[in-house]
């Protein structure tokens, strides 16, 4: 950020004024390898496993410079010895600016490409992808689409031995963003105009604290071939259910060893947060009760429906103008300060039928 005068969000965020830097392991010779302009932002880079390239995502608002605010995915080779210090050579976009929002992950552990999510058939939607690549000094991604479901599907990594991904993902989980994505489908609203949505999306679904959208971590199995050079997704499991709780997942990484995963999870306080699904049961709970009611033809509420579709366009506002429903579900002192975090070391265990048994829902010992 520095140098920039314009600054949206943070490092990372996906707003403007970030830059991809490099300094040695001892904190000297800080350079910053992108050098983006005003108005643009370059963000969310990754190392191959040779330290040889890397992969980042980038955008630009700056019309003078042609930027429409489309976002990119880049690969670029990294030289540590250049005239001037360390550089980025052959940088070259492997996913097109097209309107639909990008992320790039982890590269796969043999080098073949990496992870990036991307919004896709309908807007609001980010799917997490792999972008194989034959050269990463040239061409462009072979793609293959990891997940089909309305969420946030985010932050993936391969497993070592590369017979599974983990990733973050928003499904099975109340909130803002979910509803969201349900709406954009319900309308068929192109994933092309993403990059002048899924900012102000961003910020309602996360960083405030009505209906805030809670993630969780999930496994997927691959399924190789023969040859074990192609592989498709396969079935999907939960490894947490700290989302249940309010907390979101960000960023994860794991040890040397492969086998523990470090991430630091957040949540706003309780007394800040109105939890969706809290709101959600509630009003079901009241229409049960009213229902079990009904005995003879006279008893039917005929106004029932109207009154569940008036409750569930409300909980379709926008979040920041969601009324307040009353002590039980958070949100009794919106002008609390604050928010928890905790940082997590999980132990990994590969999913198998028998172990969910002995440990029903989690697969990563905390």
């Amino acid at each position: 950020m520095p140098g920039h005068t314009t600054r949206v969000g943070g490092p990372g965020f996906g707003g403007l004024g970030s830059d991809v830097w490099v300094m040695r392991s001892d904190g000297t010779q800080r350079t910053n390898l992108t050098r983006g302009g005003e108005l643009e932002e370059n963000f969310h880079a990754y190392w191959s496993p040779d330290g040889q390239h890397i992969v980042w995502t980038a955008l630009s608002w700056n019309s003078a410079s042609g930027g429409n605010g489309k976002s990119d995915v880049r690969v670029a080779r990294f030289e540590s010895d250049g005239p001037d210090g360390p550089r980025l050579a052959g940088e070259h976009v492997v996913r097109p600016g097209k309107g639909h929002w990008y992320e790039t992950q982890w590269w796969a552990p043999d080098g073949s490409g990496f992870l990036y999510t991307e919004t896709t058939d309908t807007a609001i939607n980010p799917e997490l992808h792999f972008c194989r690549l034959r050269d990463p000094d040239h061409g462009s991604c072979r793609r293959v689409r990891l997940t089909r479901d309305p969420a946030w599907d985010e932050q993936a990594i391969f497993t070592p031995d590369m017979s599974r991904i983990l990733f973050m993902s928003s499904c099975n989980l109340a909130g803002a963003h979910n509803d969201r994505a349900h709406v954009a489908t319900l309308l068929d609203l192109p994933a092309s105009y993403d990059y002048a949505i899924v900012l102000g999306v961003f910020s309602d679904s996360f960083l405030q604290p009505v209906l805030q959208q809670a993630t969780d971590l999930y496994e997927m199995t691959l399924r190789w071939n023969r040859s074990r050079t192609l592989f498709k997704p396969g079935p999907i499991q939960r490894l947490t259910r700290s989302g249940t709780d309010a907390w979101v997942i960000p960023e994860f990484a794991w040890d040397p060893s492969g086998q523990r995963l470090l991430w630091t999870q957040n949540k706003l306080l309780p007394s800040r947060r109105v939890d969706q699904a809290c709101v959600a049961r509630r009003i079901r709970a009241d229409y049960v009760r009213r229902l079990k009611g009904v005995r003879s033809l006279g008893e039917i509420p005929f106004t029932l429906a109207d009154e569940m579709r008036e409750q569930a366009v409300d909980l379709l506002r926008s979040p920041r103008s969601f009324a307040y429903q009353g002590p039980g579900c958070g949100g009794d002192d919106p002008a609390q300060p604050g928010w928890e975090q905790a940082t997590v070391i999980g132990h990994y265990l590969h999913w198998s039928p028998a172990r969910a048994a002995r440990t029903p829902g989690w697969y990563a010992r905390m």
